[in-house]
């Protein structure tokens, strides 16, 4: 099999510069580069935050039952997995750049649908969002992988730091806007502006950026479902998703059915993902330096299960506590999740295959997680079935955590000749 490049930068622009002069220009785009993911990580959860804050009055103003609500929480999960698959296409055609800013696009008007007060309306808004959040979540890892190798741990970090913010400014936010506007409708379709503010400042980065326009070729998607590594770390992807997305999608619904209020329910949801942020920068940049990421995984799981066994069964006094701890919990699994993407990545291709493989699996498998709340809810003790449930998918979260800590990289059963680990140096793992 012919070599496989590596994403090429085209050196022609600066080829007759001295070094001095090549190193601006590239500062910048790269400073550039992080500010367009720090922005795209924004945009990767309002969409789910901003709707489980609302879904009461939803359920309300539609008329809609159980299973309407079982499919409208657990709908954006299922598309991420089922359009992640084809992201790396994608990628492949456009370049990365032109392809996160057209995802973004689709992101904007599918949360602007979100103006109509139908369920059909309603339901379009959520797969086309879901759609472009689950392209665009395999994507922007790929450009840290690419562009900030060395600086793996801090760049998941932050990227994942971003992405919590984002989720929390939603939850608080919304049902503030719902107020302020006088419907759900206008208070969920404002966060469409964002994304169209993001699709545009990476359109502005593929006209400036002077990297080749196309992912190099990657073989076929099977050479990793094959491989031990690869499902690890898919395992521990969709477990841990499968943890946060009750969290995103129902804990403000179980929060209302202890006698909650919205805002009050909205408040505690928003600081629990808040707090994600910071775990999110720091676990990643431990597990990179000299903390076992093993140690890691089994801390942040103690916490996660902690704090959501709180915020049910605890006085509510204690809510706030119980609220940090949680997130505290989640935003290291997140965090530690995507970065096992880069440390088990031989190059930026194999980033890509895994990227897309671990979030597209392993996001169908979560896409169960919140159907199976909305069914629990419906026996007697409406929260001891979403509680045990809960903790079911921690201890196998546990598990396979612990299995992706394991230093290794996929594809290394191919050995040294296969084209992704061609320009690998060493092969010892992280």
């Amino acid at each position: 099999m012919p070599s496989v490049n590596s994403f090429e930068i085209e050196q022609a622009p600066y080829a007759k510069a001295p070094p001095k002069a090549r190193h601006a220009p590239l500062t910048r785009l790269l400073l550039f580069t992080g500010l367009c993911l720090v922005l795209g990580a924004l945009n990767m959860r309002p969409a789910l935050t901003s709707l489980a804050t609302v879904l009461t009055d939803v359920e309300q103003d539609l008329a809609v039952g159980r299973l309407w609500t079982g499919f409208i929480t657990t709908a954006p999960v299922l598309c991420f997995g089922i359009f992640g698959l084809p992201a790396p296409w994608l990628a492949g055609r456009l370049g990365l750049e032109r392809a996160i800013a057209l995802l973004l696009l689709f992101l904007f008007m599918g949360l602007a649908l979100r103006t109509q007060v139908s369920s059909a309306g309603l339901v379009a808004s959520t797969l086309i969002s879901g759609a472009a959040i689950g392209m665009a979540g395999v994507l922007l890892p790929v450009v840290i992988r690419r562009d900030f190798p060395e600086r793996a741990g801090i760049a998941t970090g932050v990227y994942t730091m971003a992405m919590s913010i984002g989720g929390a400014s939603a939850a608080s936010l919304t049902p503030i806007l719902e107020r302020a506007t006088g419907t759900w409708t206008s208070a969920l379709a404002i966060w469409s502006l964002p994304a169209l503010a993001t699709a545009l400042a990476w359109g502005g980065l593929a006209l400036v950026s002077h990297r080749a326009s196309r992912m190099a070729r990657l073989p076929h998607f099977s050479a990793l479902l094959r491989d031990r590594v690869a499902w690890n770390v898919t395992a521990f992807m969709g477990l841990q998703a499968g943890l946060a997305f009750i969290v995103l999608g129902w804990l403000p619904t179980l929060l209302r059915g202890r006698g909650y209020g919205g805002l009050e329910a909205g408040l505690v949801t928003s600081i629990s993902i808040l707090a994600q942020a910071i775990t999110a920068l720091m676990v990643p940049s431990l597990a990179t330096r000299r903390v076992s990421p093993a140690l890691l995984v089994i801390l942040v799981l103690g916490a996660t299960i902690a704090g959501f066994l709180g915020l049910l069964y605890a006085p509510v006094e204690a809510r706030i506590i119980w609220a940090l701890v949680l997130g505290l919990g989640q935003g290291g699994l997140f965090g530690l999740a995507l970065l096992f993407i880069s440390l088990r990545s031989p190059s930026p291709e194999a980033a890509a295959m895994l990227s897309g493989m671990s979030q597209s699996i392993g996001y169908l498998g979560a896409s169960l997680a919140p159907f199976m709340v909305s069914m629990l809810r419906g026996f007697s003790d409406a929260m001891g079935g979403p509680a045990m449930f809960f903790l079911a998918i921690a201890a196998l979260c546990t598990v396979f955590g612990l299995r992706a800590a394991r230093p290794g990289f996929v594809l290394t059963q191919m050995g040294d000749s296969h084209p992704l680990l061609s320009s690998l140096p060493h092969r010892k793992g992280s």
